[in-house]
């Protein structure tokens, strides 16, 4: 009876979700402040430390049709594919993200609009064929979210991090906004039991570990200004 129950309550769930995506898919919204409220209350959560620099970011686009990157394709979390496939949707312009698993892109195959375009591959092999893929010369917004943080092994997460950084760089213009999540400015962000890895990444490094931690190094020479920093980072071109 208890397996009965658990497959029941699992193929409800799976409905619901279903059900939902369909729905949303087709919902377009006003305001970018609409957006990511409901967003968050529905699909992640209405604190969610990153919800505040995503807010920043999206609302950089005044409300215009926009190119959108982000490597690391989302169906849980943050789920910013989500979010920011519910941008073009009601604003226009076109959304690509990548992930080198397949999954994210397979849970989210009903719920994108004709605006979103998933790709499985390499982050970094993607970035650097962008615009042949896409035919698109610069962006408006890129989010970078790949390689997931192991705190207690933070380097590979950083270094892959500022190879997207260097990847992005012919794309980039006067306006264009870069998020990189899972940058913590502040140890609080950091599980007590990785900070004594922290504190030697930041002896070694200069900076806290995180997927941005390289961010200066791999822009160099490019003139930005960050407009938050907290448990994500976000950058704005001059």
């Amino acid at each position: 009876m208890n397996k009965w129950l658990h497959r029941a309550n699992t193929r409800l769930h799976r409905a619901k979700a279903l059900f939902w995506s369909t729905i949303w898919k087709f919902k377009k919204y006003k305001t970018v402040e609409d957006l990511v409220a409901l967003h968050f209350e529905r699909w992640s959560q209405s604190d969610h430390q990153n919800r505040y620099g995503l807010f920043l970011a999206l609302n950089s686009l005044a409300g215009e049709a926009a190119t959108i990157i982000e490597t690391g394709t989302s169906a849980y979390g943050t789920d910013s594919s989500r979010l920011f496939d519910s941008y073009v949707r009601s604003f226009g312009g076109n959304f690509y993200t990548v992930d080198i698993n397949p999954y994210p892109s397979l849970s989210l195959r009903f719920a994108k609009s004709r605006r979103s375009h998933f790709f499985v591959m390499d982050s970094v092999q993607f970035l650097d064929n962008f615009s042949k893929i896409t035919a698109h010369k610069s962006a408006d917004l890129i989010y970078l979210d790949s390689w997931d943080m192991d705190w207690s092994n933070p380097f590979a997460s950083a270094e892959h991090g500022k190879k997207e950084l260097i990847a992005i760089r012919p794309f980039l213009r006067t306006g264009t906004i870069i998020v990189v999540d899972d940058t913590p400015v502040s140890m609080k962000w950091i599980p007590f039991s990785d900070q004594d890895v922290a504190t030697k990444f930041k002896i070694e490094y200069g900076v806290l570990p995180g997927k941005g931690a390289f961010y200066y190094q791999a822009l160099v020479g490019i003139d930005f200004t960050i407009i938050h920093h907290d448990y994500n980072l976000v950058i704005c071109i001059k």
